[in-house]
């Protein structure tokens, strides 16, 4: 059965929809800092990297009907990865960055609402669909871009050539099953151009340091 087939749910899911998101969140979170030293070379980057993290604040996302909903599960579920890293690295003994800590939460207030929205968005197939599945494949091939552009030299080409292909991925299936005109397909990949080169943009300018 196909996602647009679905039955939405009814309205008294949202607040299992919010703890989902917040246990998931925790959960992924908890797991990225064991990730770091674990995952063998070509995959490391997964550990370090926010494109991971706003793709699985953009699925949960699809779990809530209504779109303000999804827009608080997209912010909960980030922030609560912050706190998972933090609190999997206190127990490891190390220390927590609070400058680090603060960019990641303000990241989460900033861009959760979108990625949850984007999530609704792309399941219930709406209007927006096109610039949410644009937008989601823009972060995932920015970072990948970025990788491959800026850090190449000390991590492996692995991980981002394989974001980059899921971001490509991504925007095919969306405009094969939720847009399959050209229009939208045009303004899908022109929402992901956009988005890609603001995440190399941002990135390359090294926006975090305004918070160290």
């Amino acid at each position: 059965m196909t996602a647009d087939t679905e039955k939405p749910p009814s309205p008294t899911a949202s607040p299992s929809s919010l703890a989902t998101a917040v246990g998931v969140g925790l959960v992924v979170g908890y797991a990225t800092s064991y990730g770091q030293g674990l995952l063998p070379d070509a995959l490391s980057s997964l550990a370090n990297s926010s494109g991971s993290w706003s793709l699985v604040a953009f699925l949960l996302g699809m779990l809530a009907r209504r779109p303000w909903v999804s827009a608080i599960v997209g912010v909960l579920s980030l922030a609560a990865m912050v706190l998972g890293y933090d609190l999997a690295s206190i127990v490891r003994g190390y220390g927590v960055a609070t400058s680090m800590t603060a960019f990641w939460l303000t990241a989460a207030v900033v861009v959760g609402p979108f990625l949850g929205w984007g999530g609704n968005a792309v399941r219930w197939r709406t209007r927006l669909t096109p610039l949410a599945v644009g937008a989601m494949s823009g972060v995932l091939v920015g970072e990948g871009a970025y990788g491959l552009a800026y850090i190449a030299d000390t991590t492996s080409p692995v991980y981002w050539s394989g974001s980059i292909a899921v971001g490509v991925a991504f925007l095919v299936w969306g405009g094969v099953r939720r847009f399959p005109d050209a229009r939208s397909l045009l303004l899908a990949s022109g929402t992901t151009a956009l988005v890609a080169a603001a995440f190399v943009l941002v990135y390359s300018g090294r926006v975090i340091m305004w918070f160290t």
